[in-house]
């Protein structure tokens, strides 16, 4: 991207319960409240049979390389915290947390790349970084990994970047490393959108301001870098698709709490 034409220096990081959902002042003051983080609103509507599979073959092979996990399954009778256990295990050894981890660094690696600062990034990942810097030339990053908050869906968390597009308008810009996001961007389209329409948030004081613009509600970006491919693309996202997606998550959330089932009767022998 070219150089940043913004002072990129995040807000202090608010607070989170303990389920990692940051604590908000709500706008009129008051107690704080525990917002959902984007992330996890914008995946509530997410076939996730695909990743379930995944997740049976990774355990699979996990304790297929660890005779120990083996023979601990089998000591447990049937006790789901020890099974629990094995399972987090059997993911560990069949390094189920490569990727993701990969995918962190590269977006690390990307955010000092947009900052002007050196990095220092492995070889391996020296063609995925120069494609990344030359497929972002268009774009001037105005915001990275900034707070906010939307108190309409009482959802919170930090988009990777704010850019500003070459006819002068800025848009929520977000990043993936998986192979196969644009081809599953429901979701994605859903962060952006509940980004982009979102307030900055200063966890130390609950103040709220606009976003830079003129801002474009209509698309944001999908930066597809997918690791290891050497190839960097950039998608549009349709954010009113996303934004309903997100409303329509957000109700979803809603109706699992609550309890359409009550005790009728009971009956002992």
């Amino acid at each position: 991207m070219i150089a940043p034409t913004a002072d990129l220096a995040e807000f202090a990081a608010p607070k989170r319960d303990r389920w990692g959902r940051p604590i908000i002042t709500p706008p009129d003051g008051g107690k704080p409240v525990a917002y959902t983080r984007v992330s996890t609103l914008a995946k509530t509507l997410d076939d996730q049979s695909g990743l379930m599979l995944w997740k049976q073959r990774q355990t699979i092979l996990g304790v297929a390389k660890r005779a120990d996990l083996y023979t601990l399954a089998k000591s447990a009778n049937g006790d789901k915290q020890t099974l629990n256990d094995v399972a987090k295990q059997a993911m560990d050894a069949a390094d189920s947390s490569a990727a993701a981890n990969t995918g962190t660094a590269l977006h690390s690696f990307t955010e000092a790349i947009d900052l002007g600062h050196d990095i220092d990034a492995p070889t391996e990942y020296a063609a995925d970084l120069a494609a990344y810097a030359n497929a972002t030339k268009p774009l001037t990053v105005v915001l990275a990994e900034r707070f906010c908050v939307n108190d309409v869906l009482q959802t919170a968390g930090s988009f990777d970047r704010l850019v500003r597009l070459p006819n002068g308008q800025t848009c929520i810009a977000d990043l993936k490393t998986g192979k196969d996001a644009p081809r599953y961007a429901h979701s994605t389209a859903a962060q952006v959108a509940t980004y982009a329409n979102s307030l900055l948030y200063d966890p130390l004081t609950g103040a709220r301001t606009e976003l830079p613009g003129p801002l474009n509600l209509d698309i944001g970006l999908l930066i597809h870098l997918p690791i290891g491919a050497g190839e960097c693309t950039i998608y549009k996202l349709d954010l009113a698709f996303g934004f309903q997606w997100a409303q329509v998550a957000t109700e979803v959330r809603a109706w699992r709490k609550a309890k359409p089932a009550t005790l009728a009767w009971s009956a002992t022998a």
